[in-house]
């Protein structure tokens, strides 16, 4: 079923606009019969009989006795001012008619233009707001690409269904009723023909579009696979060249593109047969129409006269379009239901869980990990009973070898992502009573991928605070190493930074994190593997940033480097999802377990 109603909702914010919209529609459909109807009397000038017996009547609200009433009426006037000037009055009244026809019709689309702009603007901002407030857990499991299609592709195409929709509601039907009731009253017997020979042609006209909502869904789809690999590409366009990967990724997205190119190919036809299909139909109508007509004004009985036929067959002509429009828009609610489908799968995703969150506490004591259990999705077990406690103040590192669940431990501490079993306290509160922005406002994290964004430096240091003041700012970027190349930028703090920062080295990108990551002062760091990325230099200096930052505060260390750890208070080694020692560097060397392996190994490298 069509989802005309969830559809138009999303316009049902602007009734003002849409209120409007209708009224002007209604003008303008009143004045385009009039401007058409007025090619009746134009007729009667040019096709009078000077000889014909002029027969008085009067006003009747019966369609036959109007009928000849405004002919006697025309008649009339045509005597009394002439032929010449009735020829110009008529014309003038003409071009007034379509003069007020337009300007109604561009107030409607005066309102119609807000109300399709503010729409998408409501639908992105709250996708977008959304999208943020998605776990983490979601993001491993869908395409980036694909996401970026929803907000782009999708949303357009609801843009156009809406269109299509209110169209359907406000201005098709004003559009069809005005002129049919002209027509009724021209003659009911050829308007009753109309009535039904119309819903024929429409019925045959809806059966083309029955598998068009599949098609465009599968094409949408198929789009966000092409996205994907383009961003992938992008992404990582240094490790395809540095591979001479290029022919490789070219057949890829040449299969990938095809692939859409034929499903686009298919649903265009659908959708274009649309238009066709609807005016062949408007054809046969129209030649119905001509035949029943003449056999009525051959009747003597018949009120119908020719001027008052072809009036009719012109009034009639402007059925056409909306007909024509709706089957239009019909195809296109199709494409645009499909759409709304992909964008409401991402807004019916389960935000991360903030109910009634208490305020995090001072921080005091410690950081207790109580038979802490985890996997992502239905997969196996990442984390296994994980009991681990880390007291204010120290500097507890977790190493081990990759996939050891050290970076999703570190993870679960701000709850980016939800345990499956057990529990994580601060100071004996369950950071699942804890509201998660108080939560992570504890935290400063530090991730091996310098994340910067297109923005200021003071900005990026700031993060979404804008109530920091510059002295803290100032202070962060010392603390980090980062204020002196900083100073040096052409506007110094207010210089914009680029995409992904990418106007500074990898050393500066990730001092200019770590400034982020201090700059309001968190109890807690994380520190995931922050310097593995770096040259030697740029890893002195961050390295001599961050023993600045860690004294004084709680620091949770992921390092593959395990010579920048050894003065850790605790170094807790996790094999296959486990702890498997803790203790001091001494204390696990002299153990000679798995961290005096992995030390060994790396020294011999």
């Amino acid at each position: 079923m069509i989802k005309f109603k969830d559809i138009f909702k999303l316009a049902t914010g602007y009734k003002s606009q849409l209120s409007q919209f209708f009224g002007f529609n209604v003008l303008t459909s009143i004045f385009n019969v009039v401007s058409i109807g007025m090619v009746i009397p134009f007729l009667k000038v040019i096709f009078k009989d000077d000889d014909a017996v002029l027969i008085p009547a009067v006003f009747s609200t019966s369609p036959s006795d109007f009928l000849k009433f405004l002919d006697y009426e025309m008649s009339l006037k045509i005597l009394e001012w002439g032929k010449y000037n009735a020829l110009l009055y008529f014309s003038i009244g003409i071009i007034i008619a379509f003069f007020l026809k337009n300007i109604f019709l561009y107030f409607s689309f005066y309102n119609l233009a807000y109300v399709r702009s503010a729409v998408v603007r409501d639908i992105r901002e709250t996708l977008y707001n959304h999208i943020l407030r998605l776990p983490l857990s979601y993001f491993n499991k869908e395409k980036r690409g694909d996401t970026i299609s929803r907000f782009t592709n999708d949303v357009k195409e609801v843009e156009w269904s809406l269109l299509g929709v209110i169209e359907l509601y406000f201005k098709h039907p004003v559009a069809i009723l005005i002129p049919l009731v002209t027509l009724f009253f021209i003659s009911y017997q050829l308007t009753l023909f109309v009535v039904v020979v119309l819903p024929i042609s429409g019925y045959l006209i809806s059966r083309v579009g029955k598998k068009l909502k599949h098609a465009a869904q599968l094409g949408q789809e198929k789009m966000g696979e092409v996205l994907s690999h383009l961003e992938e590409s992008l992404h990582g366009i240094k490790i395809i060249k540095a591979f001479s990967a290029t022919k490789d990724k070219e057949e890829r997205f040449k299969t990938l593109n095809d692939e859409h190119f034929r499903l686009m190919v298919k649903l265009n036809r659908k959708e274009f047969l649309a238009s066709p299909l609807s005016e062949f139909m408007a054809s046969i109508v129209m030649s119905s129409i001509l035949i029943y007509s003449g056999s009525l004004i051959l009747n003597a009985d018949s009120a119908l006269t020719g001027e008052f036929l072809i009036g009719y067959i012109a009034v009639f002509s402007q059925l056409i379009p909306p007909a024509k429009a709706i089957s239009e828009a019909f195809f296109r609610l199709k494409k645009g239901a499909a759409s709304l489908d992909r964008i409401n799968d991402v807004l019916a995703a389960e935000v991360e869980k903030d109910k009634n969150g208490l305020p995090a506490p001072e921080f005091s004591k410690e950081i207790k990990l109580s038979n802490v259990n985890f996997s992502y999705g239905d997969g196996p077990l990442v984390l296994k009973g994980i009991n681990l406690t880390i007291n204010k103040g120290e500097t507890v590192a977790l190493v081990g070898s990759s996939g050891g669940g050290k970076s999703t431990l570190a993870d679960l501490i701000p709850r980016f992502h939800e345990l499956n079993s057990g529990s994580i306290t601060i100071d004996g509160q369950d950071i699942k009573s804890i509201e998660l922005n108080s939560l992570r406002s504890m935290m400063g994290i530090v991730t091996q991928d310098a994340i910067l964004f297109n923005d200021t430096a003071a900005n990026n240091i700031k993060m979404g605070d804008f109530y920091l003041s510059g002295d803290q700012l100032i202070n962060a970027a010392k603390v980090a190493n980062a204020h002196e190349f900083v100073r040096e930028l052409p506007d110094s703090y207010n210089t914009n930074l680029g995409e992904k920062g990418m106007n500074l080295s990898g050393g500066q990108r990730q001092r200019m994190s770590i400034a982020r990551a201090i700059a309001k002062e968190p109890p807690i760091l994380i520190l995931d593997e922050a310097t593995s990325a770096l040259d030697t230099e740029s890893e002195k200096m961050v390295q001599d940033a961050l023993e600045k930052v860690m004294q004084n505060r709680t620091s949770i260390v992921i390092a593959h480097r395990l010579s920048t750890i050894q003065n850790a208070d605790k170094i807790v080694v996790l094999d296959k999802g486990q702890i498997a020692e803790q203790g001091s560097h001494a204390e696990l060397m002299a153990k000679g377990g798995i961290y005096k392996k992995l030390v060994d190994l790396q020294t011999f490298e």
